[in-house]
């Protein structure tokens, strides 16, 4: 049986909790994944891929490359991530932000220039099981 998942990529503001869920129009891109949305698979994935970025607000003339991976901006990460995990038909589909539906989990990633990637995962009854950075969540979903 497919385990579901929402993967929602919001931008971080002052007074929005990460451990609430978010209206869709809050949602500035959301991907839906259709087999293992399990905090251990998924989430681990998520976390190893996002844990080093840097989000910047552009990139400079001279950019040779630098030492850690980077994102200009929200859209950029949203763009690269979305190259990352889609390496074939279905299983991963972009979608207008919407409500949760029959997923199992629910993932937002917490983006915000110059300031860490932050994760928070809701279960199926919308219940908030983790809310932190991406080394924290491997170390505590990680096999």
């Amino acid at each position: 049986m497919a385990t579901r998942a929402l993967i929602n990529i919001v931008q971080r503001q002052e007074g929005r909790s990460f451990s609430d869920t978010l209206k869709p129009s809050a949602i500035h891109t959301q991907l839906h994944k259709q087999h293992d949305g399990h905090p251990s698979g998924l989430g681990v994935t998520l976390a190893n891929y996002l844990q080093d970025y840097d989000i910047r607000n552009g990139i400079p003339n001279n950019y040779t490359g630098f030492q850690s991976p980077i994102a200009n901006g929200i859209g950029c990460l949203a763009a690269q991530l979305v190259c990352y995990l889609k390496d074939k038909p279905g299983d991963i589909y972009l979608q207008p932000p919407q409500d949760k539906g029959w997923e199992d989990y629910v993932y937002y990633v917490w983006v915000k220039e110059d300031a860490r990637i932050m994760i928070s995962i809701f279960d199926y009854e919308e219940v908030c099981i983790y809310v932190g950075d991406c080394e924290s969540l491997i170390k505590k979903y990680k096999k």
